[in-house]
């Protein structure tokens, strides 16, 4: 049999995906019929002798087993704690984090007292001042506990980090006991790092080296990481195959020119890999990465050839042995993205292409095709997680991956010349200018109309799970005929699909919350208007200016809330034809037609949405009336006023949300969920 740990690998991954978006007894039931298929499958010769079939079944079993166990051993017993208040030992075993003029850790406890809950668990801590403590240092503390969540898909990835609490710190004190530990060195490296480089190099520079450096993205701006997003290119900031393949090649280069037996280069590069592995955090794209190139460093020192299917199976199988790990985005994509290359882009490639054409060419067209498969593989993920997709990452690919490389092997020089004034100075300035080519590029296509297709509506849904329904079906059969018929079929299911949506929804209206630092801006738009409502801070101005961009959209009413200097931002870069404030020595733009500066106003701007503005005393607050339906964003409501025809928009949120509404309804998708 073929791939074994292809077969073991997916197996698992997929029964954990279902399992996740189901409740525990599904599990129970997953782990009989699983185990039923098994039996079945070895008395018969034909099932038994082909082995793939008992095999799948045996790996469901398990993996319904271990998720089991995990929900009752490991997060049922956590659930005790939440909304608890307890005196807890803990030490920090990860990077500080500092935002919203809070600072945030990630600590493991030594001891909590409270009687009949778990003691060794991972937290997520919020505090209001700095703890000054080592890593591993011990700390006792009063905190107050809350669950994340309630299942793997709504915890952000905590659930994949082991984290089913997190909590506020309320007072600390230090110890001078400490607990040891490997990694306490590897963090106090990856802080030299962080410090070391926010020295040398500039803001916001110093962020990009950081991020493609060591996958810290803490001091990269919100600007700069939506328009990283809105770019497609956010993937060179997740460390992984790339910059892993760069740090190995660059390792056993070295180790070539003195002239290293090759038995000692693949111990050394094994040994390299797991080094780098912990230096990027152990993130579940750099385990992924750092496995498969572990195997096919062992296939060379047995002089065998090692399979990239199989060797993506077996990384998947450990990264699932947390069952919760599948629910991590990073996760999701990073192993589609992978598949896309082993199965997309093989088929992409043209026989003696490199006989005909110049070598550059053939470079381009590589990295185009290669782009193209994982766009295609991981668009499942983004469309379901995410609700829109930059096409412009495909292109920009082209340019990017040889310049993120270039910064990744001049940022390790840099590091290793930290003893030389004059080099470190000349290899600073270099890492400075290429991360700031980078931040250029980014801004200037983020700038571009159209930048993203917006994919969050249930067409999308739709075409793309009719293409895996086909291509599925063509899989099966396994013919070379069948599968370009699928194609074929694919195109054209995509055409009808998107132009039946076109002519269905071309009165929809929409309202979408996109989340900030502390406040929830809400946006209602069609396909050519929008009408815009609280811009507070940069993280909504940079989502807010970009969707309109990428949309192409009209402002039609901009509405101050707070008298906010990004709300006239926002009016002085898109113009507006109503602006609403309650600053009357505001300044006045030449871009903007009205101003208004009232308590009150109640008017229609398009179709069938109708906007009502009121500011009181005790109270401000939006509605919108569309198609019958009212909308209300308010600083203040009353629980107790919810009814079937009122839905009342989150002041804060830790998600976007977008309402699509149509004359028989509406219906609501959270996006992003998965991002913190």
């Amino acid at each position: 049999m073929k791939r074994v740990f292809a077969h073991i690998g997916f197996s698992f991954a997929i029964t954990l995906l279902v399992l996740n978006f189901l409740e525990i007894e599904a599990a129970f039931a997953i782990l009989t019929i699983a185990g039923a298929v098994f039996l079945l499958s070895i008395l018969f010769k034909r099932t038994r002798e082909s082995v793939s079939l008992p095999l799948c079944a045996v790996c469901e079993f398990v993996a319904a087993a271990i998720f089991i166990s995990n929900y009752y051993f490991v997060f049922l017993p956590q659930t005790r704690l939440d909304n608890k208040i307890v005196n807890a030992e803990f030490y920090i075993v990860d990077l500080a984090e500092e935002k919203y003029d809070k600072y945030y850790y990630t600590v493991q406890t030594s001891s909590i007292e409270n009687d009949n809950c778990p003691q060794n668990i991972r937290i997520s801590l919020k505090s209001d001042e700095k703890i000054n403590a080592e890593y591993y240092q011990k700390i006792n503390g009063k905190l107050r506990l809350r669950l994340v969540a309630e299942n793997g898909f709504s915890s952000y990835g905590s659930f994949g980090n082991s984290i089913f609490l997190s909590g506020t710190l309320m007072n600390s004190s230090v110890d001078d006991d400490s607990v040891f530990s490997i990694n306490k060195y590897i963090l106090n490296l990856r802080q030299h790092i962080k410090d070391f480089v926010s020295e040398n190099i500039s803001t916001p520079e110093n962020g990009i080296i950081m991020g493609i450096l060591i996958g810290d993205k803490s001091e990269i701006s919100s600007e700069i990481s939506e328009n990283f997003k809105y770019s497609g290119v956010s993937h060179i900031m997740a460390v992984s195959g790339l910059h892993l393949a760069v740090f190995c090649g660059f390792v056993s280069f070295l180790l070539k020119k003195i002239r290293i037996p090759e038995y000692m280069q693949v111990v050394i590069s094994v040994l390299c890999t797991v080094f780098y592995m912990a230096l990027a955090g152990f993130s579940k794209s750099i385990i992924r990465a750092g496995i498969m190139m572990i195997i096919m460093l062992a296939a060379k020192l047995f002089k065998e050839r090692g399979d990239t299917l199989n060797s993506l199976g077996f990384a998947v199988f450990v990264i699932c042995l947390n069952p919760y790990a599948v629910t991590d985005v990073g996760a999701l994509l990073t192993v589609s993205a992978v598949l896309g290359l082993c199965v997309i882009h093989p088929a992409l490639r043209i026989k003696g292409l490199q006989r005909h054409v110049h070598g550059l060419y053939v470079y381009i067209y590589n990295v185009f095709s290669a782009s193209v498969s994982v766009f295609l593989s991981t668009l499942p993920v983004v469309c379901l997680f995410f609700g829109y997709v930059s096409v412009w990452g495909i292109l920009l690919n082209i340019i990017m991956i040889p310049l993120a490389q270039i910064v990744l092997i001049s940022s390790f020089l840099f590091l290793a010349v930290s003893w030389c004034s004059p080099l470190l100075f000349i290899l600073s300035k270099i890492c400075e200018f290429l991360a700031s080519i980078i931040i250029f590029i980014t801004e200037k296509t983020a700038d571009i109309p159209y930048a993203v297709i917006d994919i969050s509506d249930n067409k999308c849904l739709l075409a793309i799970g009719a293409v895996l329904i086909i291509f599925g079906i063509a899989i099966f059969f396994n013919n070379r005929r069948v599968i370009q018929c699928s194609a074929a079929l694919s195109i054209a299911a995509v055409i009808a699909i998107t132009a039946v949506s076109e002519v269905v929804s071309r009165d929809y209206i929409y309202i979408k919350e996109i989340n900030g630092y502390y406040t929830t801006t809400v946006v209602a738009y069609d396909k050519k208007n929008a009408v815009v409502i609280g811009v507070n801070d940069s993280l909504q101005y940079s989502s807010v200016a970009n969707m309109l961009k990428s949309k192409n959209l009209d402002v039609s009413m901009i509405i101050d809330m707070n008298d906010s200097d990004y709300a006239q931002q926002l009016v002085e870069k898109f113009g507006a034809v109503n602006f609403v404030t309650q600053n009357e020595n505001i300044k006045y733009f030449e871009n903007c037609d009205n101003y208004f500066t009232d308590n009150y106003f109640d008017v229609d701007l398009w179709q069938s949405l109708h906007v009502k503005y009121i500011i009181s005393k005790e109270n401000k607050s939006v509605s919108f009336n569309i198609y019958g339906f009212e909308f209300i964003c308010a600083e203040k409501f009353d629980e107790t006023d919810r009814n079937g025809d009122i839905i009342y928009l989150k002041e804060q949120s830790d998600y976007d949300t977008v309402y699509t509404i149509s004359k028989n309804g509406f219906s609501e998708r959270r996006l992003n969920e998965w991002q913190k």
